[in-house]
């Protein structure tokens, strides 16, 4: 056979294996119609959209978490304009995601497929976008910061990698537009500082190819594109004023930092209860996976000179991802940790090819970029974050990319005589039949996707798949809401199981952060601060599990019943 014809019959080997991984792609696509959450989506959404309702960004929103939701504005502004609602708003956010995700993945594959065979580059970004973080479908805080820190380090792994002098001003433009990523990112993310940091440090002090001048000036231009943000953010903040900002707010100081109702977002005073929990709190997701992970180390390096040494790897690692999946499937985390527990293969893999492949120099360029940075993310967040270790996943989750380009490296130095491109897809699409798996197993706030069955045919969660009840509900209460307020309703505060209210209306919220009401000196202290006592009140009927006795009297003192409308009581000041 000729070497065209055999390289036509190699293609046509793997064509089945691309068109299955396309269905997949879809069936992960479709799963964000699938499920609404009540709780922390509508709550970003909210978070953004409230700013375009009438609340001062920085100023009249008292909560860390706007910075990051604010990225949202512009296309939440764009939708409300175009449809004059916001029908349809949560699926809308969605449909930005995914969007998004597919544009973010194929830039990665762009950048990848440069120094990287194009399977492996292809295979690496497919399992990590189908890994959906939380199992939420739109972009929220912890998204963006994701976004934005692939966007510069992927930037800068490009400039650094393949740097001469004849391409230094496009490496200069690279670091530049990844100085504006990281700048965003940490504006999403404010603790990120710690990973801008060090890349700043990687464009100083690693060496590759390139001169003392040439890193010098990439850490200049990374310097300035983060600059450039910092510039257009404190035009905003002295075209509003500084002492205006909410940090600043004497109500906020009083009630301490705590009061936006995410405790802990910057503070350090739990620090070592909170590296305690992170190592005996995910044991558990990796205990059983680990004995499976050491087994695959040691056959790589027991099994030197067995030739099925690649296949016996490659099927233990697999079982061991399996039984992480298995344990952790009921888990909304789940994909992040199975993508956690990937990124553990990183270095073993490159200490066995760093000699034997032409691509030493660029794992470990993509080594010291993507998979440190992934693993000083993920202390980031679980040093910060309110949910302290289960957040650690989130960071690191990005290490699992490099993961993948090296296994294909291994598979191709291999003896198998099955090709080895089709045995890597073979491989990557059990990988991506587990993400499938994990993200229709389960949901954020708990009804199984398999359980849903009927559309939502009006209101903010329009469009979306969920259960019979939740179709009926929101058929109802949007329309029992408007039939209350008049046009000289003005405000709305809403209960911390109700937040979806805030969406159906254009009324302002009258709330220091959409979590109201949980600090009810605070609250008080806001409504004498802006807007007065709300015009509409909206509490769920099991609103007196988590609400403060005081507010919940302050309640009955000065609003009347409006109306109760499947499960939600509607107040009316009196």
């Amino acid at each position: 056979m000729s070497e065209p014809d055999a390289i036509k019959t190699s293609k046509n080997k793997y064509l089945p294996i691309l068109i299955i991984n396309a269905v997949l792609i879809l069936a992960v696509i479709f799963r964000a119609f699938l499920c609404i959450s009540v709780m922390d989506e509508v709550f970003n959404i909210g978070q953004a959209l409230r700013s375009l309702q009438g609340n001062t960004f920085l100023v009249e929103n008292w909560d860390y978490f706007q910075t990051g939701d604010s990225f949202l504005i512009p296309f939440i502004f764009v939708f409300t304009r175009i449809t004059g609602s916001t029908e349809g708003i949560v699926l809308f956010s969605r449909i930005v995601f995914i969007v998004l995700q597919l544009l973010l993945a194929t830039f990665l594959y762009k950048i990848l497929s440069r120094f990287f065979d194009r399977i492996s580059s292809l295979f690496a970004v497919i399992i990590y976008s189908t890994a959906v973080s939380f199992l939420l479908f739109y972009m929220w805080y912890d998204n963006w910061e994701l976004f934005f820190r692939l966007i510069g380090l992927f930037l800068v792994f490009c400039a650094i990698t393949p740097f001469d002098q004849k391409n230094a001003k496009k490496a200069y433009l690279m670091v530049f537009i990844a100085g504006i990523a990281h700048a965003c990112m940490v504006f999403a993310y404010p603790t990120m500082i710690v990973l801008y940091v060090y890349v700043l440090a990687i464009l100083f002090f690693y060496r590759r190819k390139q001169s003392a001048k040439a890193h010098n000036l990439m850490a200049l231009f990374y310097i300035l594109g983060s600059a450039l943000v910092f510039a257009v953010f404190m035009l905003y903040v002295l075209k509003i004023g500084i002492s205006n900002l909410f940090i600043f707010n004497n109500a906020m100081a009083e009630a301490g930092l705590s009061s936006t109702g995410r405790e802990g977002f910057f503070s350090f005073a739990s620090m070592i209860e909170k590296i305690i929990a992170l190592f005996s709190e995910n044991i558990v997701f990796y205990m059983f996976p680990m004995v499976f992970f050491a087994v695959s180390i040691l056959i790589l390096y027991v099994f030197r000179k067995n030739k099925h040494r690649i296949i016996m790897f490659s099927v233990v690692m697999l079982t061991g991802c399996i039984v992480h999946v298995l344990m952790t499937v009921f888990r909304t985390d789940c994909l992040n940790t199975l993508m956690t527990y990937l990124s553990l293969y990183t270095i073993p893999l490159y200490l066995l090819v760093r000699k034997k492949t032409d691509k030493g120099r660029q794992f470990k360029d993509l080594i010291m970029i993507m998979w440190v940075t992934s693993y000083i993310a993920g202390f980031v967040y679980s040093m910060t974050a309110l949910n302290g270790a289960i957040k650690f996943s989130a960071g690191t989750r990005t290490g699992a990319i490099v993961t993948i380009l090296l296994l294909f490296e291994v598979i191709k130095m291999s003896e198998m005589k099955l090709d080895r491109k089709t045995a890597f897809g073979i491989l990557a699409s059990v990988m991506v039949v587990m993400n499938v798996f994990a993200v229709y197993s389960f949901s954020f706030d708990g009804l199984k996707p398999y359980e849903c069955s009927a559309m939502i045919k009006s209101g903010i969660f329009k469009g979306i798949i969920d259960s019979p009840e939740s179709s009926r509900r929101y058929s109802v209460v949007e329309k029992d809401l408007a039939e209350v307020i008049t046009d000289s309703d003005k405000t709305i505060a809403c209960g911390p199981f109700a937040m979806e209210f805030y969406l159906m209306t254009d009324l302002t919220p009258d709330a220091a952060n959409l979590w109201d009401p949980n600090n009810t000196e605070l609250t008080f202290q806001y409504y004498k601060t802006y807007y007065g006592e709300p015009d509409i009140i909206v509490l769920h009927d099991s609103a007196g599990d988590i609400t403060t006795p005081e507010f919940l009297e302050f309640v009955e003192e000065n609003y009347e019943f409006a109306k109760y409308t499947d499960g939600f009581i509607i107040y009316r000041h009196k």
